[in-house]
């Protein structure tokens, strides 16, 4: 297989590296998790519509929190 002199060569994650990301992976996950539940059983939102917030939930690492500070309703009945 040809490399192009411009590629470099992928090297996996050490151990150690793959050891201080799953905590951040692990919350990032969590958080998605509990912003599509949410907007799933939400009746309103604060700006935006469903389908909006579903999808954006999605875009990490910033989806769900913005959705936590912009679109989710204050109202919890």
């Amino acid at each position: 297989m040809l490399r192009h002199r411009h590629q470099k060569m992928k090297r996996p994650l050490s151990w150690q590296a793959r050891q201080r990301l799953a905590p951040v992976v692990a919350f990032e996950v969590t958080a998605t998790g509990i912003a599509v539940l949410d907007v799933l059983r939400a009746r309103s939102f604060r700006r935006g519509h469903r389908l909006g917030w579903l999808l954006l939930a999605f875009v990490q690492p910033i989806g769900p929190w913005l959705y936590f500070m912009f679109g989710q309703s204050k109202d919890k009945s």
